[in-house]
């Protein structure tokens, strides 16, 4: 058993506060005008529109009966007759044993039923709880991503529920399609965005593959693999070819003999002559010279080939190509090394005629370099596509994006659905299993129905409620029940012809309704009625009494209610005053551990709020007056309760002290004293009640009034006795 109710913005309740408890009674304490009303009208009506802010937990599947003023007003005030309250008469014991039976068996059912719905509550609670971390996590997505990919968010993030919404949608979407994972890199998608967002952005130049054909002309030529030497019709030329050193001669040939010289330069004696210089060139012929001439013009060739491939900066494009890309940078340079390389060796055949050389391949270096141009070529036109087709490849690069979102987030994202669906599974378990009990419950009720129309009446309790009467001493009305089907009752009173609830004194309207509200706790209106499990509220129900039956009224209460658990699983009572509270306690020890106490007192800002009261702390009436006195001192309670407070704490002072009269002695002590006179006039007020305290108190100086209250107690002496009132607990 737990119950909380939580009052807000209705009345004098404008913050919110809560009466909380696990017990069966509950006396809730409180001086008029502190709000105990309001809670018993929310829990009569908490439908009503202006309980809207108000929440009561703990009473589900109960009957809540409710008396108060509105009660009265309701059963007495507006109808001179009341309706019947049907009980099960004594006379017929087996059929009430079988309805009493099935009662328990109907009360078993429905907390069975209540015990579902708190398990429904929990798991209602705990769906709130995954659902609530889950948009937790998935928000983070927004915080991670969103300045990178703005354009993305836009109309997805006014709310976290909206978010969680879109990211549900997607993840069905994506998920759905059974992909083990994507390959899809982030800072690739953060690049093309930038380049779709980038409004200066310009289409791309194609790179133009690089020819080798004419480098594969040279490469092939036959000539590098020849032995190129002189005229070997020539006399020296089989001393030349002995020698092997024709590429030699051939070098001195052109350094020295062209020179008019006829001294050899190594062995420094004149022995060139005329003849040597014509069988030299004899040797040396325009056959061998067109060789090398034919060489020197392939060199020349290669090398202006070599000299025209554009520098590796020229195949940069933005965003696409850059010297980032070592890929291109090694196949642009395995290019040039080959080249270079060859170049070298056309070189050293020049130099020496006669050595074969074998010049590299570089076709399949050429090759390896042009594909990757052409898959250059390939991402420039798909790049400027894109840039002429933005929407589009918008839309794919958002696909893109949110595809990398929910794989990034999966694991959490399927966590989520599994325990979601673990925890709709058991709510449709338990509700399935209600529908069941529901149904089993609509049963017993029937055919308690049905055993009611055998035994069932209203005469039993008009007998109770004119016995209670009779007991209380009020012999000169009574009530009886009214013929006809209607089944009504109307109240009788000796020399009245016409009976009337509105003649009656206060008092007795009091009793009368309040009896009536016990007998209909203890039956029901509507005979087919089958709800045992019952809530009582019980507001002031002595408040217009004379002393006399306050106690009666709290015996009776006490008879009633708390003794019958099975009957009445819990009993909220509301009043002002002590003596009635204390009637409560006067059951032994244990009737203590049973009930949990409250008090509802109004702060400076005039709002109403609830404490629970401890035991020790439950006072007398005069002892209350003076709590009041210290609790705004603490800051708790409003200045307009201050001059009525210390009216009554004056008046039982004065009246058993002294047997003085308040406003007599008020009119001597402080006559002619001007500083006082605000205070002198609320004292002398007639009735507590007085409708101008309420509306001229929020004016009062609290500080003359405190000042004038302890000055009484000091000039007749008693100080001490004011002192001690005001000290605070320890």
């Amino acid at each position: 058993m737990n119950t909380k109710i939580s009052m807000k913005n209705v009345a004098s309740y404008k913050d919110e506060t809560t009466l909380e408890t696990d017990k069966r009674i509950n006396l809730i304490y409180g001086l008029n005008g502190a709000g105990k009303t309001q809670i018993s009208k929310f829990l009569a009506n908490q439908k009503d529109e202006k309980f809207k802010d108000c929440k009561v937990e703990g009473l589900s599947n109960k009957k809540i009966l409710v008396y108060n003023q509105d009660f009265i007003n309701e059963n007495f005030y507006n109808t001179d007759k009341q309706q019947g309250i049907f009980t099960l008469s004594k006379e017929n014991t087996s059929v009430k044993q079988e309805i009493e039976n099935l009662q328990k068996e109907l009360e078993g059912l429905r907390s069975k039923f209540e015990e579902n719905e708190k398990k429904l509550k929990d798991r209602t609670d705990k769906i709130e709880g995954i659902k609530k971390d889950f948009k937790g996590s998935i928000w983070e997505i927004k915080e991670k991503y969103r300045d990178s990919f703005w354009d993305f968010f836009i109309g997805k993030i006014r709310s976290k529920e909206d978010f969680l919404d879109f990211i549900n949608s997607k993840a069905k979407q994506i998920l759905s399609l059974n992909k083990t994972n994507q390959n899809i890199n982030l800072e690739e998608l953060k690049r093309q965005y930038n380049i779709l967002n980038n409004k200066a952005q310009v289409e791309l130049k194609n790179i133009n593959e690089i020819s080798n054909i004419e480098f594969q002309n040279i490469e092939n030529n036959s000539i590098f693999n020849e032995v190129i030497i002189g005229n070997q019709d020539s006399i020296i030329a089989n001393l030349i070819n002995q020698l092997g050193n024709g590429d030699w001669v051939k070098e001195g040939f052109d350094k020295y003999i062209p020179q008019d010289s006829k001294i050899c330069p190594f062995c420094q004696n004149e022995t060139i002559d005329q003849n040597f210089r014509s069988l030299l060139e004899g040797y040396f012929d325009e056959t061998y010279e067109n060789k090398i001439k034919e060489i020197e013009e392939l060199s020349n060739k290669y090398k202006d080939l070599f000299s025209k491939i554009p520098n590796i900066e020229d195949f940069y494009r933005e965003n696409i190509l850059d010297d980032k890309d070592l890929e291109f940078k090694k196949l642009y340079t395995e290019v040039a090394l080959k080249l270079e390389k060859n170049i070298e060796k056309i070189q050293e055949k020049i130099k020496e005629p006669s050595k074969k050389i074998e010049l590299e391949k570089t076709d399949e270096y050429f090759q390896n370099l042009n594909n990757y141009i052409k898959q250059i070529g390939q991402k420039i036109i798909e790049f400027n596509n894109k840039l002429n087709d933005q929407d589009k490849e918008r839309e794919k690069l958002e696909k893109a994006f949110w595809e990398f979102v929910i794989f990034e987030k999966r694991e959490i994202i399927e966590k989520y659905n599994k325990d979601e669906n673990d925890e709709e599974s058991k709510i449709q378990a338990l509700n399935k299993d209600n529908e069941s009990i529901k149904n089993d419950i609509q049963d017993k009720e029937n055919i308690i129905k049905y055993k009611q129309k055998k035994v069932i009446n209203i005469q039993e309790a008009v007998n109770k409620i004119n016995d209670y009467l009779k007991d209380l001493g009020i012999l000169n009305f009574y009530i009886k029940a009214q013929d006809g089907e209607k089944q009504e009752y109307v109240i009788v009173r000796e020399g009245e012809s016409k009976p009337s609830f509105k003649t009656l004194s206060e008092g007795e309207k009091t009793l009368i309704s309040f009896l009536y509200f016990l007998q209909l706790c203890q039956g029901k209106k509507d005979k087919n009625e089958t709800n045992s499990d019952k809530i009582i509220v019980i507001d002031d129900p002595i408040s217009s009494l004379s002393f006399n039956y306050v106690y009666d009224v709290a015996q009776l209460i006490k008879y009633t209610f708390f003794g019958r658990e099975n009957l009445y699983k819990q009993i909220f009572i509301f009043t002002h005053n002590l003596y009635f509270y204390h009637e409560f306690f006067k059951l032994g020890q244990n009737i203590e551990k049973k009930i949990k106490s409250f008090r509802i007192s109004k702060n400076q800002n005039n709002y109403s709020y609830i404490n629970d009261l401890k035991n020790d702390e439950i006072l007398n009436d005069y002892q209350a007056y003076w709590q009041i006195l210290k609790e705004y001192k603490q800051g708790k309670v409003h200045k307009a309760i201050i001059p009525i407070t210390m009216r009554n704490i004056l008046e039982k002072f004065l009246g058993f002290v002294y047997v003085k009269s308040l406003t007599s002695f008020i009119n001597t002590h402080f006559k002619d004293n001007l500083r006082y006179k605000a205070f002198c006039r609320y004292m002398n007020r007639e009735s507590h009640s007085d409708g101008e305290n309420l509306s001229d108190s929020k004016e009062i100086d609290a500080d003359i009034f405190f000042e004038a209250f302890e000055k009484i107690f000091n000039d007749l002496g008693h100080l001490e006795h004011y002192e001690e009132m005001m000290k605070e607990q320890q």
